[in-house]
């Protein structure tokens, strides 16, 4: 009974951590909305796309722009304020990630990009494939547009699974893109050529 209630326990604190971490766009991260308004605390080693570091959000100026005009921004949780002990590290849902922000010019948060990291522990790494699940969960399983891409020659079916696609949709005035890949490269044996990977992208759009 004390095993049962252990596990339910732990359920739970996962689901209160993911809908916290989610209750924007990503814990305190809208697109849309300021980062001036993003709040200092919680956040460390903020850095441009060349590795400059810069100490404050409001200082994104001080980041060269990308061919898209945009300041990009990549940034770790502070371990500090972990929820539990599994949340430790920059993670989403339980997976390991990297993430940066694309600010215009004007301080509006247009892109949260964010990977899988793929020098995470094996243990995670394998699971990378699976964070289309928690998107879904978020922003709903409906509406999707995907297309799946036809395994190349050096390409191993994991058993009779192979995942290499991308999936679109639009909610309300964001665009999010899923990218979920699980395949061997070559020899099947050798664990290092297991790619296991996601991408997410939460993109302001309001073309629409």
């Amino acid at each position: 009974m004390i095993k049962i209630f252990s596990i339910l326990y732990s359920l739970l604190l996962f689901f209160i951590s993911f809908n916290s971490a989610y209750a924007e766009d990503l814990r305190d991260f809208k697109v849309g909305s300021s980062i001036t308004e993003i709040p200092e605390r919680g956040y460390v080693n903020l850095k441009c796309e060349d590795k400059t570091e810069i100490l404050k959000w409001k200082n994104f100026k001080n980041c060269k722009k990308n061919s898209n005009d945009f300041h990009i921004i990549s940034f770790e949780y502070d371990e500090r304020f972990a929820v539990t002990e599994e949340f430790e590290g920059t993670q989403v849902s339980g997976h390991p990630v990297l993430i940066n922000v694309a600010v215009d010019e004007s301080g509006i948060l247009q892109e949260i990009n964010i990977n899988t990291d793929p020098k995470a522990p094996f243990y995670f790494r394998k699971q990378s494939h699976l964070l289309w699940l928690r998107v879904y969960s978020k922003y709903g399983s409906q509406g999707w547009e995907c297309s799946n891409r036809t395994p190349e020659k050096n390409h191993i079916k994991i058993g009779k699974k192979y995942v290499n696609n991308t999936c679109l949709k639009q909610v309300k005035n964001k665009l999010i893109t899923i990218q979920s890949q699980f395949y061997f490269v070559g020899d099947k044996s050798n664990r290092d050529n297991l790619v296991s990977k996601s991408f997410l992208q939460i993109k302001l759009n309001n073309k629409v």
